[in-house]
């Protein structure tokens, strides 16, 4: 095999792990998003608020590594969300509910 049609499928493969890479990124920042809502009760939100955290610490150590720039601030938008929804204090639903 040339060296040029090497380069060509390294650069084909390069591009797919990429667009996997944004797809699983997306996802975890949709799953953790989604825990931070605010209608969780007060159990749920405490137990799920740590994986959210864990998340948003995974995530943000992946997404430097997406090349594509549009790509990489789409992410960094929706991590930028997670991190308000994690900084929002917890509602002490049960409470509430009383």
């Amino acid at each position: 095999m040339s060296a040029a049609r090497e380069l060509s499928k390294l650069a084909e493969l390069r591009l797919k792990t990429d667009r996997d890479l944004v797809q699983v990124i997306g996802q975890a920042l949709e799953n953790a998003l989604s825990i931070v809502a605010p209608d969780r009760s007060a159990d749920s939100a405490a137990r799920l608020r740590g994986r959210a955290e864990k998340i948003y610490a995974k995530v943000a150590t992946l997404i430097p590594k997406v090349e594509d720039p549009a790509e990489r601030r789409g992410l960094e938008a929706r991590l930028s969300l997670l991190r308000e929804g994690l900084e929002q204090p917890e509602v002490m639903a049960a409470g509430s509910r009383v």
